[in-house]
């Protein structure tokens, strides 16, 4: 049998393909090794958080250690008493008749005193008789303003000044120098009066105590000047109210007083704030971390005041939002070994803090489930930059 006679030349061809062929295999193989696996890329989405606690404001710490895990500020005090008294008129209104009143000047040019019973009348040049409503004494060479009153009820009596004549005057040479005169007007024969309703009542306390607040607060700024980053909380009570009339009452005007006491501190707000946000912080569970908070929401009421120890409370809310991290027990890689994605977004689905889930396998023509080594599982959190 002939022999084959291979030179040594295509002997070390043959050897460096073959070299050259493991070398490019070893190459994909150890690349495909290193990418090999699954990436579960998660945008969470934020859950409102919401704090609601107490600060305690005090004038003189004296180095004083919170207490109880109490949460301590300085601030200043002070306290405020202010009343006052006002007058208000009722919305709604009714006319009426009543008896016109007025005065009428008398000159007496005799030398002799002269007088006149009461309701003596008097004529308009319409005919429209007043009567005197007191007894009437002229001096001599005098005169005398007389108080009448119209003898009926009417708008008509309303007149303005005039001369009046005087009916039962007999006498000629009194009717000579005896002479009659208005300088004002008559009024009173259509009366108008308001009638006090309860709208009118609750409207007239408000402005009352608006106000008195008012000045309070004016006096509580000029003796505290805060500084810009200061604030100023109030309390304010009502010591006293009296109102001079009732729903239902025709009054044209009525009355309302009050006494209040007002009650502030102030205090450095950005200090405050830093504290809400601790306290939001202190409230988010493990696997999860403050996003953001509304600046806006940071609110307080001012509560326990005590002016003589300068001490009081500040119940505090603040609102916040909260993400989930990597540490999140429910992002355990061990969950998804072997699921492929549709399961792994059945499991995602019912959480509200997850918003969106993408989920990447590769190589995703080969690779149809997560692997099962969670050393091949990646996941990733999107933060929304917004």
């Amino acid at each position: 049998m002939p022999k084959v006679y291979i030179s040594p030349h295509q002997k070390i061809g043959n050897l460096f393909l073959a070299l050259t062929i493991l070398i490019i295999i070893g190459i994909i193989f150890g690349f495909f090794n290193l990418l090999y696996g699954a990436e579960i890329i998660i945008t969470p989405q934020a859950q409102e958080i919401d704090t609601n606690f107490t600060i305690q404001i005090k004038e003189n710490l004296n180095n004083e250690e919170p207490t109880n895990d109490a949460k301590i500020l300085h601030g200043k005090f002070i306290e405020i008493i202010e009343e006052g008294e006002f007058n208000f008129s009722p919305k709604a209104t009714i006319s009426m008749e009543d008896y016109a009143e007025g005065i009428i000047t008398l000159s007496n040019n005799t030398w002799n005193t002269v007088t006149f019973v009461p309701s003596t009348r008097f004529a308009s040049p319409q005919g429209l008789i007043f009567r005197a409503i007191n007894k009437i004494r002229i001096p001599a060479k005098g005169e005398i303003d007389v108080p009448v009153r119209a003898d009926k009820m009417g708008a008509e009596y309303d007149i303005g000044p005039c001369s009046f004549t005087i009916p039962n005057l007999r006498n000629a040479n009194l009717k000579k120098n005896i002479s009659a005169q208005s300088q004002k007007s008559m009024t009173g024969g259509l009366k108008k009066t308001g009638i006090v309703m309860q709208t009118d009542i609750d409207q007239a306390r408000k402005e009352v105590q608006e106000k008195l607040y008012a000045r309070a607060l004016e006096k509580i700024k000029q003796e505290l000047a805060p500084p810009a980053d200061f604030k100023i909380s109030l309390k304010s009570d009502i010591l006293e109210e009296k109102i001079n009339a009732q729903a239902g009452d025709e009054k044209g005007e009525f009355t309302v007083s009050a006494k209040i006491k007002m009650q502030a501190i102030s205090f450095n707000e950005k200090e405050l704030l830093n504290l809400a946000i601790e306290s939001l912080t202190e409230k988010i569970t493990t696997g999860k971390q403050l996003a953001s908070y509304e600046p806006d929401s940071l609110s307080y009421h001012l509560t326990g005041y005590n002016l003589e120890e300068k001490t009081a409370n500040l119940e505090t809310q603040l609102r916040g939002y909260m993400i989930l991290t990597l540490e999140n027990e429910i992002l355990n890689k061990e969950l998804f070994l072997g699921l492929d994605k549709e399961k792994i977004h059945q499991y995602f689905n019912q959480f509200p803090e997850i918003q969106e889930v993408k989920i990447k396998l590769w190589p995703s023509w080969l690779l149809k489930r997560a692997p099962e080594k969670n050393d091949r599982i990646k996941i990733k959190i999107k933060y929304d930059s917004r």
